[in-house]
């Protein structure tokens, strides 16, 4: 199982960072190899935290199906309450995202502890479906 809940985080994390990066290329590489009159430091900052918010909303939401996040439906897995084993409400699918905020935060905890803050907090497991 830990297998295959760290294949689905694998494959999040590529999407969310394609999500970031294909953003980022749009709106400040291209931009700047255009030749064009250069960008403010506050315009590049704005659009690379554009970009950034883009991928942070993905990590929140990615679990909004029931079904789960493309990492999740690949090694079909489910999300579940913890104590009952029951599917959970999409509040309760989004909520054990937020933490995601905390990236190293959160993959640490899950590393020592084998249960992310989010399922704490969400009162969520990732089983098997």
């Amino acid at each position: 199982m830990d297998s295959k809940r760290f294949t689905a985080f694998f494959i999040d994390f590529l999407i969310t960072a394609m999500i970031n990066n294909i953003p980022f290329m749009i709106l400040i590489i291209l931009p700047s190899m255009q030749g064009g009159a250069p960008m403010s430091p506050q315009d590049t900052m704005i659009r690379a935290l554009l970009s950034s918010l883009i991928a942070m909303l993905y990590l929140v939401f990615r679990d909004l199906p029931s079904c789960g996040s493309i990492g999740k439906m690949a090694m079909k897995l489910k999300i579940v309450d913890a104590e009952t084993g029951e599917p959970v409400s999409a509040g309760r699918r989004i909520l054990r995202n937020i933490p995601w905020l905390l990236n190293w935060i959160e993959i640490l905890t899950f590393v020592f502890t084998k249960k992310r803050i989010g399922d704490r907090i969400a009162r969520t497991d990732v089983v098997t479906k």
